[in-house]
């Protein structure tokens, strides 16, 4: 009994620790080959509907607490975040026609495959947050669980919620997602978020508020 709990125990680390990493970087990697035409229309898109850059820069927390900056296309129009925080509703008016499909759709978060590559973020793991959003949290030692492992594109609160879900919800689903982080959970977790992300619901909160 004994020798099995510390062999499930290594393999927990190992992977946690190795091959998760190895498996990040090597998906990343294929994802960028298959997705780079896309990301290339998905460019030009971008520039012909609104002024700005295609790629949106935000600082976020990530392992450690550490920050770096996260890329995503850009879904709103340009300095959006300076005139009136995260967007919560779709019908927020800073919201571009381009934007308001790749939010439903996630494609603007596909510049986080370059994040993954460079070892900023994880394939699933907790989803990176501003620093602020932090902030009233900081001294709950559960939801700093978080902060053990590389933020991810994914997370487990998107099998469900996506980004509809409240801060308390999505931390404490974070803290049990590295309380029994695995490879076959992984597994499990991305068939079951690439689902909820094809069906294009609750991206925002409102979608939830109105079931």
């Amino acid at each position: 009994m004994h020798i099995n709990i510390c062999w499930k125990r290594n393999e927990k680390t190992m992977y946690r620790n190795v091959m998760k990493r190895v498996i990040d970087v090597c998906l990343s990697i294929c994802g960028i080959i298959v997705c780079v035409v896309p990301m290339c229309i998905i460019a030009i898109v971008i520039k012909l509907d609104s002024k700005g850059p295609v790629i949106f820069k935000q600082k976020r927390l990530g392992k450690g607490q550490k920050i770096f900056t996260v890329y995503k296309f850009r879904t709103m129009c340009n300095h959006a975040y300076e005139m009136g925080g995260i967007a919560t509703r779709s019908d927020d008016d800073r919201i571009t026609k381009a934007g308001a499909f790749l939010r439903r759709t996630s494609f603007d978060e596909l510049p986080q495959l370059i994040n993954i590559i460079k070892g900023d973020m994880a394939v699933i793991g907790p989803r990176p947050i501003l620093p602020i959003e932090f902030e009233e949290y900081k001294d709950n030692k559960r939801y700093c669980k978080r902060y053990e492992v590389r933020p991810g594109l994914f997370c487990t609160v998107d099998i469900e919620y996506r980004a509809s879900a409240s801060r308390d919800l999505q931390f404490d689903m974070d803290a049990e997602y590295i309380e029994n982080m695995t490879f076959w959970n992984d597994i499990k977790y991305f068939f079951k978020i690439i689902k909820t992300v094809i069906s294009g619901e609750n991206v925002y909160i409102e979608e939830v508020q109105n079931d």
